[in-house]
């Protein structure tokens, strides 16, 4: 009896020891795996911070608002498909640019290179004028003019554009002095980048097989005693400077300053003229040779962008002109009702800023807006003067464009034949326009067009250079249109007042050696720690 006991007790003992033993084999199985999968974790986690620190040694990351670091699609599209080889030659040394552009030097550097990476086709060099004078030879022999050093050279074949690396930037104009006196650095002056912006227009101009020849009338007079055309003020002139950089961006080659009593415009030079409000009346001769010019011959095919202005005294050889263009401007400017009126910065007499209450007009026809990035932005006509159509049933047909709404009224200028209760009528008035003369020779359709715009206040500086207005996009679209050629990608500027992330090299090193030796340090030692404590239990 007492045998069995024993056997009993001891069969008892064995059973119980044996499931201790499955229990303890089970926890170390159960902790033995959580170890297994954190260390995994742990390794795949050292795995990816390392790649994304060998990552950070070559680019930076771009955390900005506006992405000033990255290439829009619209680019990256345009450049992948470039078929004709470009050159982008910086006229300063890579290492030496942060000592011009201060921290913002990474912003020209870094898109620099995506174009290049985007396209087998461009390629970047940057050379020192002093210590490369061939390089430097090789550009100024086609250019045709003198290269300075910190500039950007866009080169395709016979074709060169030239910009300086400052005109990358928007910059304040009121912070420009402080710069010039050292009282702040670069960056604290700019308030965007838009160096995407003038590359692409720039690779664009130097690669475009139809390229259009545009002269801007500006004196008149003989030689010795020439004088603005149009009335000196400093909008009128901000507005042609205004005017030829917004053409020169987007593929035209430009000629400034042309005098309209001494210039020869029957020698095929130029494709388009810009004629800008002559403030006082055109000499006969004068007149008709803007009459030759646009006939050509019996060839057609010339542009004319006509700008009046409330400014422009009595002009009757001139209207005669605009009057064969079926076209008269009336002595009067366009109000509007309230809901229609916008506060707009103009640039006044003393090169300021100043706020005018302008119309917002409408677009008459889609014909010649349709490469506009975005149709819900207004387009302002401070000043307009309304166009009045003269049916002469001579061919030539017009086309309102911007048209006001139609509560808006006219307000006489001084010395207006018209009557009061003329300018209080409510209606719909255009204020810029299409003109087009077509004719039919032996079965092929000639063509030539002018453009109308009825206040140079619409080509103001502010208003061309400000993206929150469609004015100078929509003067390009039109004349992309009129001309046949192809639109040019439209980049808009970058703000740059978002935070970055810049990392220096000190910093990244500092990253890599925590990476690389501390982090794996302290893994280590916590393994350590766990195999200890485990042998303890």
């Amino acid at each position: 009896m007492k045998n069995k006991k024993q056997e009993a007790f001891l069969e008892k003992e064995m059973t119980s020891e044996k499931q201790n033993k499955k229990l303890k084999r089970r926890k170390k199985l159960k902790y033995g795996s959580m170890a297994t999968a954190i260390t995994a974790v742990v390794i795949v986690v050292v795995v990816l911070v390392n790649i994304l620190v060998s990552m950070l040694a070559d680019v930076r990351l771009d955390l900005t608002k506006d992405k000033v670091y990255a290439v829009s699609e619209e680019t990256i599209d345009y450049v992948k498909n470039l078929d004709q080889d470009v050159e982008i030659a910086i006229s300063v040394e890579k290492d030496t640019i942060k000592d011009l552009l201060g921290t913002t030097e990474m912003m020209v550097t870094e898109t620099l290179s995506k174009y290049e990476d985007y396209s087998d086709h461009i390629s970047v060099t940057y050379f020192d004028t002093t210590k490369d004078p061939d390089v430097l030879s090789k550009y100024q022999e086609i250019y045709g003019g003198d290269i300075s050093s910190g500039c950007v050279i866009v080169a395709s074949g016979e074709r060169v554009k030239v910009y300086s690396l400052l005109e990358m930037f928007d910059i304040d104009s009121n912070m420009y002095s402080y710069y010039m006196y050292g009282y702040c650095t670069f960056a604290d002056i700019i308030t965007g980048y838009k160096g995407e912006q003038m590359l692409t227009n720039a690779i664009m101009n130097v690669t475009d097989a139809n390229v259009k020849n545009v002269g801007i009338i500006e004196y008149v007079g003989e030689t010795g005693s020439e004088s603005y055309i149009f009335s000196a003020t400093q909008g009128n002139a901000y507005a042609m400077q205004a005017l030829e950089s917004l053409l020169d961006d987007n593929g035209y080659d430009v000629t400034r300053e042309l005098n309209i009593t001494t210039t020869d415009f029957s020698t095929g030079d130029y494709d388009i003229l810009v004629l800008p409000a002559p403030v006082s009346d055109l000499s006969v001769d004068a007149v008709q040779r803007l009459s030759d010019f646009m006939y050509n011959d019996g060839e057609y095919g010339k542009q004319m962008i006509y700008i009046a202005d409330y400014t422009q005294g009595d002009t009757p050889n001139l209207d005669a002109f605009l009057k064969d263009w079926n076209i008269q401007i009336s002595d009067s400017v366009v109000t509007d009702t309230d809901e229609y009126l916008q506060s707009v910065t103009t640039v006044d007499s003393y090169n300021n800023g100043q706020y005018t209450l302008a119309p917002r007009v409408t677009v008459a026809t889609s014909d010649y807006s349709g490469s506009l990035s975005n149709t819900t932005l207004p387009i302002v006509a401070p000043f307009g003067r309304p166009i009045i159509e003269q049916n002469l049933n001579n061919g030539k047909v017009v086309t309102p464009l911007w048209q006001t709404s139609s509560g808006s009224t006219e307000t006489r200028l001084q010395d207006s034949s018209m009557t009061e209760e003329e300018a209080d009528i409510a209606e719909v008035h255009t204020v810029a326009c299409l003109v087009q003369n077509q004719v039919n020779v032996d079965g092929t359709v000639m063509e030539s067009n002018m453009l109308v715009f009825s206040s140079m206040s619409m080509l103001d500086y502010y208003v061309l250079s400000d993206s929150s207005y469609n004015n100078g996009e929509y003067i390009i679209s039109a004349l992309n249109t009129i001309c046949g050629k192809e639109a040019n990608t439209v980049i808009a500027s970058k703000s740059v007042t978002a935070a970055t992330l810049d990392i220096t090299a000190g910093q990244i090193d500092t990253i890599k050696w925590v990476v690389w030796l501390v982090i794996p340090a302290i893994v280590v030692a916590a393994g350590v720690v766990v195999a200890i404590r485990r042998r303890s239990r």
